[in-house]
């Protein structure tokens, strides 16, 4: 059991009368707050701030929950917020009764972000949308401008018969007696740099499980449980909580495309020596099926199948409760040992083999 059992979930979903308008114009309403924020948006705090035919860009604050053991990000928080603006962007050019569904995610990392990155933000725009497919793209950038990601996007086009309204309901937006759970004040803290130079991820696994260790925060954030850390393996567990949830009512893909980062970085992490660090070059994801919001678990584990000495590649999957796989994933990465992880940047690393 985690905080994400206990606590009522926050935020709730557009009612079906909006499916009536197009594309654009329900972003738009969007926009208005004439929707109810999404569990998402309280969440982690991810936001609609700009959009236009063919365009949309989402903003999100680079909380410090979202930190991982050694107090940088996990380059899946760049899919965290991409996927939402890339989806919005091909919605804009839709028609009534018409969704966009995320076939398949890509990024590919250019620089790490950090806890002082400021306000993070993805302009996304739509390359082509037809009948039955959407291409879009996205530049996902910190609150100094700076490139992070660029990150593209193919959507299956899905039509529904609809009945135009006048005008959806009104909204009422609850306030709730204390902050969203990005916001709240940090209860588990990262790994000292000293452990890392000394000792290995798979032994800083076990003294996190012996509690000798502090979570990292992104776990606690989002509920992981059951880490497995062997070499060339790393295997963790969520809950389908509707905190989860985007608009659709299903969870958010780009939820689903930050664990599948988070456990392929754990597998490369387990074949690294101690006082040494990796910077992770892409993500490829592919969205096979929805997950619904059901509290049921899924697994998320990753495999290297590649270990060179400075390139190592790994490949993962996330099945749900019933045994099927509902997301495939694969990342590569470029390994640099002698490196602090406050200094691992993309761009100082040395050519892979």
């Amino acid at each position: 059991m985690t905080w994400l059992d206990d606590e009522p979930v926050r935020g709730g979903y557009p009612s079906i009368e909006f499916l009536a308008l197009s594309g654009l114009e329900r972003m738009e309403a969007a926009g208005k707050g004439l929707m109810p924020k999404p569990p998402i948006h309280h969440l982690f705090g991810l936001t609609p701030a700009t959009l236009d035919q063919d365009t949309s860009t989402f903003v999100m604050p680079s909380s410090p929950w979202l930190q991982s053991g050694a107090g940088v990000f996990l380059p899946g928080v760049a899919a965290l917020l991409a996927d939402a603006p890339l989806g919005s962007a091909i919605l804009t050019a839709l028609g009534p009764g018409e969704i966009a569904v995320t076939s398949d995610l890509t990024l590919n990392y250019l620089r790490p972000l950090y806890p002082n990155s400021g306000q993070l933000s993805a302009h996304a725009r739509s390359i082509d949308v037809g009948r039955r497919l959407g291409l879009a793209e996205a530049v996902v950038e910190d609150g100094s401008g700076q490139r992070i990601a660029h990150s593209t996007t193919r959507c299956f086009i899905r039509s529904f018969p609809v009945t135009r309204v006048d005008g959806p309901p009104p909204v009422e937006h609850p306030v709730y007696d204390s902050p969203d759970p990005h916001e709240r004040p940090l209860t588990t803290g990262i790994v000292p740099a000293e452990i890392w130079a000394t000792k290995s991820f798979i032994e800083i696994c076990d003294l996190m499980g012996e509690g000798e260790l502090p979570l990292p925060p992104f776990v606690k954030l989002f509920g992981l449980s059951g880490p497995v850390a062997k070499e060339g393996y790393f295997e963790t567990t969520a809950s389908s909580s509707p905190w989860f949830s985007s608009p659709a009512g299903t969870i958010y893909g780009g939820f689903l495309a930050f664990m599948a980062d988070s456990v392929l970085a754990g597998a490369v992490n387990t074949v690294i020596p101690a006082n040494s660090t990796f910077a992770s070059l892409d993500l490829k994801v592919s969205f096979l099926r929805p997950v619904m919001p059901d509290g049921r678990p899924i697994t998320a584990g990753a495999t290297v199948i590649h270990r060179g000495r400075s390139l190592v590649v790994a490949e993962g999957q996330i099945v749900n409760a019933d045994g099927k796989v509902v997301v495939r994933a694969a990342s590569s990465a470029a390994v640099m040992e002698g490196r602090s992880w406050m200094r691992a940047v993309i761009d100082e690393a040395e050519s892979p083999d």
